[in-house]
């Protein structure tokens, strides 16, 4: 599966967003992290392969050899998944995507690219490029598993075996035509490229995606009351999983149309108050943020060159006996301030995902000599999608 995650907008590099998980290490730019709920599933699968699976086809075997199994069974099996993600994301570096980072989850892996490919033929080959290592790995295992077989090894042809099957179930279950599982990004391609409309593809493949989560949460629950079988948890939170992820994807889709080709110039609230860079912090509190109500305010030179944005909790940071002795340039310096400020130029949609990724509600806008000149917010911004849909009779969703 892939995730779009939000693009950093141009000249100006986000704070990067906390992760939960291990970080295992970058490989072609891309970040490897484990998700602290993979570690479940993990351990989950190593037991069910070493006290079922194995012992039920290798009863002459030791319970030692049957961990041992378990183990390299597990690590290849998750293995796989990032092989998979990796197709995703090696094609799209070379349709000029960026890929920011592949997570391993319980319900598998995410490779999270950083923004919709620019025509239907790129979204195809991305689409089908994880299926097509999943299948290779299938042939692969297969050859394994019999080459070990005439080798007399039956264990190790018995885990390859089974990590032929699990890899082709992955392949059958991703291509599902829902997004936005692999056969929902390709059909919503083929859509893409038989009309012109993104969007309307998007729907369309998004809509089955969220049908087919109901089926998943729908079973789940019936496995649990009619059977007693807790294993339906699982279909439970990859249905809601996926619903969640084809509503937001169609809603990032509207909002890439909706806002597409507009400068944050043309949104932005023009001549905000600006914090002089050398009042103190006492000052700036009373004067600023306790009489104009606001949780930020740009801060500027002598020469109107914006530093960056000063926000209520960066004050926190500092004790209350230093505010007097501690300007507001020096603050937002040393808290990380500058990132929050954009180019005339950037597009809105860009502003738009890097307020949703930084989990911040406004940044400071400049003209190309670093001058501020605006504020944009995502109220502004999202107020100007809801107007755009509600014209057209849609109902606009919020971000996720």
């Amino acid at each position: 599966m892939t995730d779009p995650e939000p693009e950093p907008a141009a000249q100006a590099q986000p704070e990067r967003h906390h992760r939960p998980g291990v970080f295992l290490g970058t490989w072609r730019g891309i970040r490897f992290y484990l998700d602290y709920s993979w570690f479940i599933i993990a351990a989950i699968v190593v037991y069910i392969l070493s006290t079922s699976l194995f012992p039920a086809h290798l009863p002459g075997h030791s319970q030692a050899v049957h961990l041992a199994l378990g183990v390299v069974g597990a690590a290849l099996f998750f293995f796989s998944i990032v092989l998979h993600e990796l197709g995703h994301s090696v094609v799209s570096q070379r349709c000029g995507i960026p890929v920011p980072s592949i997570r391993l989850l319980f319900i598998g892996g995410i490779a999270e690219i950083s923004r919709e490919p620019d025509d239907a033929r790129s979204e195809l080959r991305i689409a089908l490029a994880g299926p097509v290592v999943s299948l290779l790995l299938v042939m692969a295992y297969l050859g394994l598993g019999w080459m070990f077989s005439l080798l007399g090894v039956e264990p190790v042809s018995l885990m390859f075996l089974w990590l032929a099957q699990v890899n082709l179930i992955l392949v059958l279950f991703n291509a599902i035509p829902g997004y936005p599982l692999d056969g929902g990004r390709v059909l919503r391609a083929l859509l893409w490229m038989r009309n012109g409309k993104l969007r309307e593809a998007t729907y369309i493949t998004s809509r089955i995606g969220a049908l087919f989560s109901m089926v998943l949460i729908i079973g789940g629950v019936l496995m649990i009351f009619a059977y007693a079988a807790w294993n339906g948890l699982v279909f439970i939170l990859i249905g809601v999983f996926l619903k969640n992820a084809a509503e937001s994807g169609y809603s990032q889709t509207v909002y890439q149309e909706v806002l597409g080709g507009v400068p944050v110039s043309a949104l932005m609230t023009r001549d905000p108050i600006g914090i002089p860079e050398h009042l103190p912090l006492n000052l700036v509190v009373d004067d600023y943020f306790l009489t104009n109500h606001h949780v930020a305010f740009p801060v500027v030179d002598g020469e109107g060159r914006c530093q960056g944005l000063l926000r209520l909790e960066f004050l926190q940071q500092v004790p209350r006996e230093k505010w007097p002795y501690t300007q507001a340039g020096d603050l937002v310096a040393s808290a990380g301030g500058e990132r929050l400020r954009v180019p005339e130029a950037t597009r809105a949609t860009d502003a738009l995902r890097r307020l949703l990724a930084t989990g911040q509600g406004r940044l400071a806008v400049t003209d190309a000599q670093g001058r501020l000149t605006g504020i944009v917010t995502r109220h502004d911004l999202l107020h100007f999608i809801r107007v755009h849909t509600e014209l057209a009779g849609e109902e606009p969703r919020s971000p996720a």
